[in-house]
C-alpha cells in the first residue's frame, strides 16, 4: 500500500489507528476495484452487444453493496474508539463520501448493463460514437480520481474536475442526435431512450468522479471547492 495515503493528522497516531486506517484505505481500494471493473465491462456488453456480460455485472452488484455496508460500519468503528481530529478526521469522513460516490458508481454500471440488454436484440439505431468517448473519459476521469486519493495528490484531482465539462458537451451532442433519431423514426424510441440513459449514466460517472477528486482536495488542502467556480 502506497505510503502517500497514511498522511494523518495530529495526535492520534496510535498503531491501533494507523491499523484501521491502512484497512480502510485497503476496503476502499477494492470498492474502486470492483467499481472501475463494473463500469469497464458494462461498456464492453455494450459495445459487443453481448447480454451474458451485462447478466455478470448485474450480479456483481451485490458485492458491492455488500463491500458498502462493510466499510460504513468500519468508519463508525474508528470514530467511536480513536476519536479523531483534524487531517486524521477529515480524511475519515471524506472517505465514507468516497465509499458512497464509488457505490453509485456501480449502480450506473449496472444501469448501462441493463440498457446494453434492452438494446441486444437488434442493430444500433446509429453507430456509436460519443457514447463510447463518454465511457473512455468517466473511466479516466474515476482512474485518476482514484489515482488522486490513494496518492494524495490535489494536483491530479484538480485535473478531473477540469474534464468534467468535456462530459457535459458530448451529452448535450447525444441527446441532440438522438432527439433526430426520434424525429425521424418514432418507432426506434424505446431503444434511443435506453442510449439516452446510458449517456446520462456515464455523465452522472463523470459527476461522481469529480465528487472524489474534491474530496482529495478537502484532505489535502483542508479546502472545500464543491459550487467554487474557477476553483481546481
Amino acid at each position: 500500500m502506497p505510503k502517500e495515503i497514511l498522511k494523518g493528522g495530529e495526535g492520534t497516531q496510535s498503531p491501533a489507528f494507523l491499523h484501521q486506517q491502512e484497512e480502510l484505505h485497503r476496503l476502499l481500494l477494492q470498492m474502486a476495484t470492483l467499481s472501475e471493473e463494473m463500469l469497464e465491462k458494462a461498456l464492453e456488453a455494450l459495445q459487443a452487444q453481448n447480454t451474458s456480460r451485462a447478466q455478470v455485472v448485474i450480479v456483481k452488484d451485490r458485492e458491492v453493496d455488500g463491500l458498502e455496508v462493510t466499510i460504513d460500519k468500519h468508519i463508525l468503528e474508528m470514530l467511536a474508539l480513536q476519536q479523531p481530529v483534524a487531517a486524521d478526521l477529515r480524511s475519515i469522513l471524506s472517505a465514507q463520501k468516497i465509499n458512497n460516490d464509488l457505490e453509485r458508481v456501480a449502480d450506473h454500471a449496472v444501469n448501462i448493463a441493463e440498457a446494453a440488454i434492452i438494446l441486444a436484440d437488434a442493430p444500433m439505431i446509429k453507430p456509436l460514437v460519443h457514447i463510447p468517448r463518454m465511457g473512455v473519459i468517466a473511466r479516466e476521469m474515476l482512474k485518476e480520481a482514484i489515482d488522486s486519493f490513494v496518492y494524495g495528490d490535489s494536483r491530479l484531482a484538480a485535473a478531473v474536475k477540469q474534464r468534467d465539462d468535456e462530459m457535459d458537451g458530448l451529452h448535450r451532442q447525444v441527446t441532440t442526435a438522438l432527439s433526430s433519431v426520434v424525429e425521424q423514426r418514432p418507432n426506434e424510441f424505446r431503444r434511443a431512450l435506453a442510449l439516452f440513459g446510458i449517456s446520462i449514466d456515464l455523465e452522472r460517472v463523470a459527476d461522481l468522479a469529480t465528487n472524489i477528486a474534491e474530496e482529495v482536495i478537502f484532505i489535502q488542502e483542508a479546502e472545500v471547492v464543491k459550487h467554487k467556480e474557477g476553483k481546481p
